[in-house]
């Protein structure tokens, strides 16, 4: 068995969804003759308790500027000072533009610097009590992750695989002028300069990676979903169920549309609303009730709040339809979230909405699990085909094709990672060999 480390700052029994990726390579990989050893930080109150989880100490440097401007740091600025948030998808205030301006100075390069010095004092006391790490996976996002990730390259001398669940500075829905990219552009040519391989969740972004580390080996590795998640099964909702779980991001994954075209064939009959509920999962956003109030769908739209991932994936596996808002970027073609996958795993039509046809696009097609729509008439035509169906037969029939869905299972991602660590180490297979993992506690 051979030992790679894994860099991630989220891990279970964390629920925040840069955790999944991780923590499937951590269950899977062992199969393919890989033995991760996770460095993450440590979570207050909830010990890993395994010999192969190196937690390390952690500042929330946010926190402390919050503290020194005599602020409470478990308490949003804009609720603390009285400031409103915009009620429009897709907007910012102009004072929320400034605060985002100054946390990005003041954090830079981001929210999670404060783990990089315990990351890297953990990786320097592996190297001295001789560990035998022979590569390195770091998870991006955040940022911390691949410079801790870089270090780990230098320190223990080994091969570095940066993973990119997002890009850097090259993701076009999210680098904006208050993210600061004059600094963060240096900051990531210099970090990945000498990485052995890139790592991104789909071709268009490799593609884009490529354009700038042109002598970088780069690769695609898509997110995946663990079949052990979805074996209890639910029965399918009585009700025209629509669920969203997952976070919009201040509307740019917007619902104004299935809300315009529901409301639309309600007041003209074709659906019975008193039979349609929509249901989202995740943080309220100030701007959603409006929105709602907005097309008259109150009796219509449930908002959850966020719940545990558990209970989600029920919900998900007892719908009628999975909704899907892709970010509304005209140029942005590489972008699946990973709640696509898991919408995979729970074996429900899925109904995409909104932004250009790319990979999203490409992995409904493959798979058949779906559809991703582009306007008000095929959204139209889409919700009368579905729900006549519901009405004719109780249930949305579902036709994903299980050989196509499988290739995105988790084992089959962490074969791919095999694969990678493989080639970067030069093929040569090691030894079985024992696993010394220091005691590194929250140091």
């Amino acid at each position: 068995m051979r030992n790679v480390l894994l860099v991630t700052y989220s891990f279970p029994p964390v629920e925040r969804s840069g955790a999944r990726r991780p923590a499937a390579l951590a269950k899977y990989l062992p199969r393919f003759g890989w033995r991760p050893i996770v460095l993450t930080p440590g979570v207050e109150g909830k010990p890993r308790n395994s010999e192969f989880v190196v937690e390390t100490g952690y500042r929330d440097v946010l926190a402390d500027w919050k503290a020194r401007l005599h602020l409470d740091s478990r308490r949003g600025v804009h609720e603390q000072l009285g400031l409103s948030l915009s009620a429009e998808p897709g907007t910012d205030k102009a004072h929320t533009l400034a605060i985002e301006v100054i946390k990005n100075l003041l954090t830079y390069p981001d929210l999670t610097k404060g783990w990089v010095q315990y990351g890297v004092r953990a990786v320097e006391e592996m190297r001295r009590q001789n560990c035998p790490i022979e590569a390195v996976i770091s998870t991006f996002p955040p940022v911390s992750s691949l410079l801790i990730g870089e270090r780990a390259r230098q320190i223990l001398g080994c091969p570095w695989i940066a993973d990119f669940r997002d890009l850097w500075t090259q993701d076009i829905t999210t680098m904006r002028p208050r993210d600061l990219p004059f600094l963060q552009v240096p900051l990531e040519k210099r970090t990945l300069k000498h990485a052995d391989m890139l790592i991104a969740v789909s071709d268009p972004w490799s593609d884009r990676l490529r354009e700038r580390y042109r002598s970088h080996d780069i690769c695609t590795i898509p997110n995946g979903f663990d079949p052990d998640d979805f074996s209890s099964r639910p029965a399918i909702s009585k009700k025209f169920t629509i669920i969203h779980a997952g976070m919009l991001y201040q509307g740019q994954r917007d619902p104004t549309l299935l809300f315009e075209v529901l409301h639309d064939l309600g007041k003209e009959k074709s659906v019975d609303l008193d039979q349609v509920q929509i249901r989202f999962y995740g943080p309220v956003y100030p701007w959603l009730n409006p929105l709602i109030q907005r097309y008259g769908l109150e009796k219509v739209v449930e908002l959850s709040g966020s719940i545990p991932r558990r209970e989600v994936l029920q919900r998900e596996m007892e719908s009628q339809l999975l909704l899907l808002l892709s970010w509304t970027h005209p140029k942005d073609t590489g972008l699946h979230t990973g709640k696509l996958f898991e919408y995979l795993g729970a074996a429900r039509p899925i109904l995409a909405i909104g932004g250009n046809g790319g990979a999203m696009t490409q992995v409904l097609d493959e798979t058949q699990a779906g559809e991703h729509i582009s306007s008000k008439d095929q959204l139209r035509d889409y919700l009368l085909k579905a729900y006549r169906e519901y009405r004719n037969q109780g249930c949305v029939s579902y036709h994903g094709s299980p050989h196509a869905i499988a290739q995105y299972s988790h084992l089959g991602m962490a074969k791919k990672f095999a694969e990678a660590l493989v080639r970067v180490t030069g093929g040569i297979p090691a030894k079985p060999r024992a696993v010394n993992v220091p005691e590194m506690v929250k140091r």
